[in-house]
């Protein structure tokens, strides 16, 4: 990929109809498709842009341009990165949006030093940036640069973390957060494309310095495992596009089941009950997914990623075992208590609260 720290631009004749470009109007299809289809006009689907000025993201807040006043440009910029490199991609992204003729808007927010997980952090921090923007600036979309290569690199780093059909889905097109909807309209197209939009528009952009560092398990696998993969498949990333798309559509079907497993619960202030009976019909998959639904519900999602393989195995054999024995299994922030009638999750710091934290089982 070109160095894009250096910024000379030889700007395009504006009378060049870029809508007409393939790359282009592919990802305008998708974003219609995606905030309403035939059914909204241009106008409603007024959508916040997440630019962080690589690649990806400014051809995506450069097809959106196209359409007057559909967009608006957002940069959101953390303390991970020296400030130098900072201020110059938000000053890369503020240019474009000037440029281009699109309103641009910013957020600062401050990672660094929170406890927990760097990556989780910013990705937390970005989104609920993000969010607020979009409310302030009337958009009911956020729209972000993820791609096909994305998509790949998101499935490998699953598949080496032991991830089930939750995780094998990878990236959803289309994602409801608490305040708006995400979409991602160019997830099936190749990075290689991306790229080669810019160029024949003579945009530059800036690339991440931290894109290159091989103690990230996405950029060793980017660097290291997709190239291989590409050497013997140059069609690689759209495969795994497709294989993502038929997956989801089974994960709808199974979604309705454990939609219909949450309705049978019981909610108490013991966490969520069901009768034992209700599990021995369910295929393991949709046992295997059971967990990090009944986590958005009694935990807001935190401590999930701490939910392993390893525990979600143990308790489809619990759920699934004849014994009568009482068990317990520790799933990540929740324990599942599992005797001859009932099955019952609870939050750990519920359970806590009775001194039986010590009894549980991995």
């Amino acid at each position: 990929m070109d160095d894009a720290r250096i910024q000379p631009v030889d700007d395009q004749p504006e009378s060049q109809n870029w809508k007409r470009d393939d790359i282009v109007a592919r990802i305008l299809r998708r974003w219609r498709e995606l905030t309403g289809d035939k059914h909204t006009r241009d106008g409603e689907r007024r959508t916040l842009v997440a630019c962080s000025g690589g690649a990806d993201s400014i051809a995506l807040a450069f097809a959106l341009s196209r359409i007057t006043g559909s967009s608006v440009i957002a940069h959101i910029r953390h303390d991970i990165r020296s400030e130098e490199e900072t201020d110059a991609d938000r000053e890369l992204v503020r240019f474009r949006a000037e440029q281009w003729g699109v309103d641009f808007v910013s957020r600062d927010i401050r990672v660094k030093d929170l406890p927990g997980n760097l990556e989780a952090n910013a990705r937390c921090g970005r989104y609920s940036a993000l969010q607020d923007l979009a409310d302030e600036h009337d958009c009911p979309f956020i729209a972000t640069g993820h791609h096909a290569d994305d998509q790949l690199e998101t499935l490998l780093m699953h598949l080496m973390r032991g991830s089930g059909l939750r995780g094998m889905t990878g990236m959803r097109v289309k994602t409801q957060l608490e305040r708006c909807t995400l979409v991602r309209p160019m997830l099936d197209i190749p990075h290689y494309k991306i790229v080669q939009l810019l160029r024949r528009a003579e945009i530059t952009w800036r690339d991440d310095p931290t894109n290159q560092d091989h103690a990230y398990l996405r950029n060793q696998i980017r660097h290291e495992v997709v190239p291989a993969m590409r050497s013997v498949c140059p069609n690689i990333a759209a495969r795994a596009s497709d294989w993502t798309n038929d997956l989801m559509s089974i994960r709808a079907m199974m979604d309705e089941m454990i939609d219909k497993a949450i309705g049978e619960a019981t909610s108490t202030p013991d966490g969520m009950i069901w009768d034992r009976q209700v599990f021995r019909s369910f295929p393991e998959p949709v046992l295997g997914m059971l967990p990090n639904r009944v986590c958005r519900l009694l935990c807001a999602n935190q401590g999930q990623d701490l939910i392993s393989r390893e525990t979600i195995n143990a308790w489809i054999r619990g759920v699934k075992s004849f014994s009568t024995e009482p068990t317990q299994h520790r799933i990540g922030p929740m324990v599942c208590f599992i005797d001859a009638h009932r099955v019952r999750i609870a939050p750990v710091f519920d359970v806590e609260q009775d001194g039986t934290e010590a009894q549980y089982e991995s």
